[in-house]
């Protein structure tokens, strides 16, 4: 069995601290104070999307390195498909608040950022750390979108 690789301290540190605002907007959501929680849920889905965008921006960054003169037109596109879907989703959640459903489609939209990202970091030319980055950060992202579900279930009551 292989030894996993050396993660970069700054990087675990600066993807934690990233992941900080996501989990923080998810407990503000666990408020019994209506107006609160639906802040909650308005910050939880703007910062998600920001994250997705980030992620979709490291991805084109990683194409273009990958072969800077003639960076492959498909990932480029697909690197901003989760950013897009993402900034949709949080339209709909500052209009209408159904942030039940748009936690799942966020942790949905981070999965599938996280497999590509795990799958295509060898042929990418992403440092070996990254895929495990990737990992790590991907499901503490989708741990804090379990909190929605749970805020949801809390008001219920």
């Amino acid at each position: 069995m292989s030894q996993p690789p050396f993660l970069p301290r700054a990087a675990l540190r600066l993807g934690f601290l990233g992941l900080a605002p996501l989990a923080i907007s998810a407990l503000v959501t666990l408020s019994a104070h209506t107006s609160t929680a639906r802040l909650g849920a308005i910050a939880f889905s703007l910062y998600a999307a920001v994250l997705l965008s980030f992620l979709g921006g490291v991805r084109c960054g990683i194409e273009i390195m990958r072969d800077p003169q003639n960076p492959n037109a498909a990932r480029l596109l697909f690197s901003a498909l989760p950013g897009l879907a993402g900034w949709v989703l949080a339209v709909f959640v500052v209009f209408v608040t159904p942030a039940l459903g748009a936690s799942a489609a966020f942790a949905g939209l981070f999965a599938a950022q996280g497999a590509w990202d795990y799958r295509s970091a060898r042929d990418a030319a992403a440092p070996a750390w990254y895929p495990v980055l990737r990992q790590v950060l991907t499901g503490g992202a989708m741990l804090v979108c379990l909190l929605i579900p749970l805020a949801t279930a809390m008001h219920h009551l």
